[in-house]
């Protein structure tokens, strides 16, 4: 899910590599997601664009000779951190999300961008801190619900984390990213329930985005088999691909986590991160993910439970 300024593609050659996994499935998951054997497409991992690094260099030099007010100034550093976090420069990027508050603390969509930076940190307060910041400042920033409501989810706080995602549900109910993240989260309070508001989702008039796919596999309509010889459909370039393995490993890997699948959706997580598709949210909360996966086997490893 691609929050921050998009790039220029990359020359359209996509690359498909086919890898196969054979993992344990958890008996009570549904037939067509236990299958054993799934082919999956893969696109060749993204590289820095070159075009963001001249924009690096302009932007290092207008920060630099800028002489106007402070709100110009914080935009230049929250554009730069932009590139940074397309870049996979965290500390880059999160300096230069702090840097554009420091210099104009009205700023609310740098508040939002720093806010997951905490997140991904573990720094929980300061990161609901800055969510609310966002949120307090301006009524356009609506991710920061979604993100406060997936730091609350990973400490959880379930039933504060459901109100905020079914507040960035209602704000555009025809988002099949919205409801995929209503269902995550809400499966938390009832599985069951979530299960049964996903399945009745359905796109609105003529919207062919492939995201609802992803649905339709969550949902039991469609098989992860089926649903990999479909995405591809439309793609013109290695790097669309690419973002869009991201999302669709990501979200698959919750269906496996919750589901019991935990090798499968670890192997999907993993799957994730080999996309370098550093700005999407996917990429970023895939790694939280394993590492809260790795923090829970270390537990019961350590209380004897294996």
């Amino acid at each position: 899910m691609k929050l921050f300024l998009s790039t220029l593609t990359l020359l359209p050659v996509i690359l498909f590599l086919t890898a196969c996994t054979s993992l344990p499935q958890n008996d009570n998951a549904s037939n067509e997601h236990n299958n054993s054997i799934v082919v999956l497409p893969l696109a060749t991992a993204v590289q820095i664009d070159y075009q963001d690094e001249v924009k690096l260099l302009r932007l290092n030099q207008l920060i630099v000779e800028y002489k106007g007010d402070n709100r110009g100034k914080a935009l230049l550093f929250y554009e730069r951190g932009i590139i940074y976090d397309r870049m996979g420069l965290s500390a880059h990027s999160r300096y230069d999300f702090t840097q554009a508050i420091n210099t104009d603390p009205s700023f609310s969509a740098a508040y939002n961008s720093l806010g997951v930076y905490l997140l991904l940190s573990q720094s929980y307060d300061e990161a609901f801190d800055a969510f609310d910041s966002a949120i307090e400042l301006s009524d356009s920033v609506q991710y920061s619900y979604l993100h406060r409501a997936i730091g609350l989810y990973q400490v959880k706080r379930y039933p504060l984390a459901s109100r905020d995602i079914n507040r960035f549900y209602e704000l555009d109910k025809s988002d099949p990213f919205r409801i995929l993240w209503r269902y995550i989260i809400d499966s938390k309070m009832d599985e069951s329930k979530a299960l049964s508001s996903l399945q009745v989702e359905k796109p609105k008039g003529d919207d062919s985005h492939y995201a609802w796919l992803i649905i339709d596999v969550i949902a039991g309509r469609l098989s992860e088999k089926d649903f990999f010889k479909e995405i591809s459909r439309g793609v013109n370039s290695n790097k669309e691909m690419a973002q869009r393995l991201c999302e669709a490993y990501f979200y698959l890997g919750h269906m496996h986590k919750l589901a019991g699948n935990v090798d499968k959706a670890i192997y999907y997580f993993k799957l994730t991160t080999t996309t370098n598709i550093h700005e999407f949210i996917e990429y970023k909360y895939a790694l939280i993910e394993l590492a809260a996966i790795q923090k829970e086997f270390q537990t019961k490893t350590e209380n004897g439970i294996y």
